[in-house]
């Protein structure tokens, strides 16, 4: 089963459950796979590795964001 596949069933279940925070993050990470996809080509799929990669790239993100705004002083930010 592909990311992309498992992210949709995740997806899924966090809108059946109501959990916002989840359903934030799995709906970026969606939109990041469908835009690299979109700049590869339509008719190409992404490779296991290039979804990997694309998660890793928006964890590394949302590390980077939650380690600056506090030294911003943006808490308003950095709550979830």
């Amino acid at each position: 089963m592909s990311l992309s596949v498992n992210i949709m069933t995740a997806l899924k279940t966090a809108m059946k459950s109501k959990d916002t925070v989840a359903l934030t993050a799995l709906r970026a990470v969606k939109s990041a796979i469908l835009l690299a996809q979109t700049e590869s080509g339509a008719k190409e799929e992404l490779t296991e590795e290039q979804e990997l990669k694309i998660l890793q790239k928006q964890v590394k993100q949302r590390k980077d964001s939650a380690a600056i705004y506090p030294e911003q002083g943006r808490e308003d930010l950095a709550a979830p």
